[in-house]
């Protein structure tokens, strides 16, 4: 028994053991298999299983750089930043036997901006890239950004020096795909992997089954060492149901890493055998609250403002799981593991942290309101929605009736609280959500909340408040370019004050997630890069 948060920082297990299968499960279905369309972290961790990406994060409890993956080695940078070169490692295959190549990646990069088609996934290198309005590979031709010498060498062109471009290199959206594999829409039924495991079987919102790639080979892969055979995900399960059949053995993880929730928490805390397999880790992710600028009242800054000093951020603390377990109060937006955070309180909440209720009425009477208004909230099942529930209830301290509104959490950012036209047309003008880092910078986690070049109006947007904002967009740009780490630093600071300013972002938590690992379970470690377990690198005792 490995003790109360062994895989924090640390492997739990370790294992060359092969063989057996890997039972999982959650509560809703992956967002996409597709890897240009998938954003949820945790099909992020089934996609490093399943696709091989130009970089990735090493299988580490400390893995927080990026190494090597189908590169052979790191990029080539030109002096002025602007070009980067890859060489593809020889050797590494498809599921169909065929070596991958240079178009291989280049073509499924370039799916990334074939956004009308293909929505849903990170679209930094829409910003990044000198692409010229490049609209995706489907017009025929190749993004001129995009440089592909011979079929191992990769080239790519920049808009303006990005230093985080390996970090980029790493997300799923960079898998290579087979240009006459390539099925647009559909491609998502059955992608063609190049990682150690492909698909069986998929049963959308029921079941996936990944086995082995018989033509995948360790040799060529630095990164993943493929202990189990195969891994199975179920899907649909209620979340205090899923927890019940955690403890009862039936499956070994939750892939979703939702954590445990409240009916679960109490009972394991008072076992000290059942404890000893739990890891509660600082995930990096900020639990928060957003508060939509294009749904009427929230418009107006002082209407938003009612909203932020009317929350009972102590009564919020304790819906997502109480201090220490379910986290740590928030007043800023950066984590704790990022060089820019801060003890920033742009609204304070009263030495109990309830609220400061005077205040809220004040901005109520400035905004015209002085009665309160009616509005709703946007939540999912589990935690989320007792959370909207705690909100509810503190709003209507001050008259604003929120309306609680539970979505579907396979597509809450695809087609619900991320799809711009859902919310104006549903009035959701408050949404609760959660959100880390893409890549462990504070460009990766904060830009795409408040960078208004990145809203997507097709949906996938994570900036729900739809904030284009001249100032913050001029911070940012200054903070991409200085290479001084504390202007970096000061910089961010004066993103993360503009944005509290404007009051689109309520910070409640930054969050720890109480985990259950199932005792059978080898090489078992929290992954600092997503915050939950690396499944990919898991194996099984028996």
């Amino acid at each position: 028994m490995a003790g109360w948060n062994a895989g924090v920082g640390a492997v739990v297990a370790p294992s060359a053991r092969r063989g057996g299968a890997l039972r999982l499960v959650a509560s809703a279905d992956v967002d996409s298999l597709d890897p240009a369309r998938t954003y949820y972290v945790w099909s992020w961790l089934l996609q490093r299983a399943m696709h091989r990406t130009l970089t990735a994060f090493e299988s580490s409890p400390t893995g927080t750089r990026t190494v090597p993956d189908l590169a052979e080695g790191p990029a080539e940078v030109s002096a002025d930043g602007l070009t980067w070169t890859y060489r593809i490692r020889r050797g590494a295959r498809f599921e169909n036997g065929r070596e991958i190549r240079a178009a291989d990646v280049a073509h499924g990069i370039e799916r990334v901006f074939a956004r009308d088609a293909l929505p849903g996934g990170p679209t930094y290198l829409l910003d990044v890239l000198d692409h010229g309005g490049y609209r995706g590979p489907y017009g025929g031709e190749p993004c001129r950004a995009i440089g592909r010498p011979d079929d191992h060498t990769l080239v790519f062109r920049l808009a303006r020096p990005f230093a985080d471009f390996d970090y980029l290199m790493a997300q799923p959206n960079t898998a290579p795909v087979p240009p006459d594999s390539d099925s647009r829409e559909d491609y998502w039924r059955h992608p063609v992997c190049s990682g150690p495991y492909r698909i069986a079987h998929y049963e959308p919102g029921g079941s996936l089954e990944l086995v082995r790639n018989p033509a995948w080979r360790a040799e060529t892969d630095p990164v993943r060492p493929a202990l189990v055979d195969r891994m199975s995900v179920t899907f649909g399960v209620e979340v205090d149901e899923m927890d019940a059949r955690l403890l009862a053995g039936e499956f070994h993880l939750d892939v979703e890493g939702r954590g445990i929730q409240h009916a679960a928490r109490d009972a394991i805390l008072a076992d000290p055998g059942l404890r000893a397999r739990c890891d509660n880790p600082a995930t990096g992710f900020l639990q928060y609250v957003t508060v939509q600028t294009r749904v009427p009242p929230f418009d107006d800054l002082h209407a938003r403002r009612a909203v932020f000093y009317a929350a009972d951020k102590a009564a919020l603390l304790e819906a997502r799981g109480g201090v220490g377990v379910g986290g740590e109060l928030a007043t800023g937006l950066f984590p704790p593991h990022l060089p820019a955070h801060s003890a920033f309180d742009r609204y304070p909440s009263g030495p109990d942290l309830t609220g400061d209720l005077d205040a809220a009425r004040a901005e109520l009477a400035a905004a015209g309101l002085p009665g309160g208004f009616a509005t709703a909230i946007a939540t999912q099942p589990g935690k989320f929605e007792l959370v909207a529930r705690t909100l509810a209830r503190s709003l209507g301290r001050v008259g604003i009736e929120a309306e609680v509104r539970v979505l579907d959490t396979a597509s809450y950012y695809r087609t619900g609280l991320g799809h711009p036209g859902t919310v104006r047309e549903e009035g959701l003008g408050l949404g609760v959500t959660d959100w880390g880092a893409d890549y462990p910078t504070e460009y990766g986690f904060l830009a795409p909340l408040v960078d208004g070049r990145q809203i997507k109006p097709e949906g996938g947007n994570f900036n729900f408040a739809e904030l284009d904002d001249p100032r913050v967009r001029e911070l940012i740009d200054s903070a991409r370019r200085t290479t001084d780490p504390e202007h970096r630093k000061a910089l961010w600071r004066g993103v993360e004050r503009t944005v509290m300013d404007r009051a689109v972002i309520l910070p409640m938590a930054h969050d720890r997630t109480l985990h259950y690992r199932h005792p059978d379970l080898t090489n078992v470690y929290v992954h600092p890069a997503f915050g939950l377990y690396d499944v990919q690198a898991m194996g099984v005792a028996r």
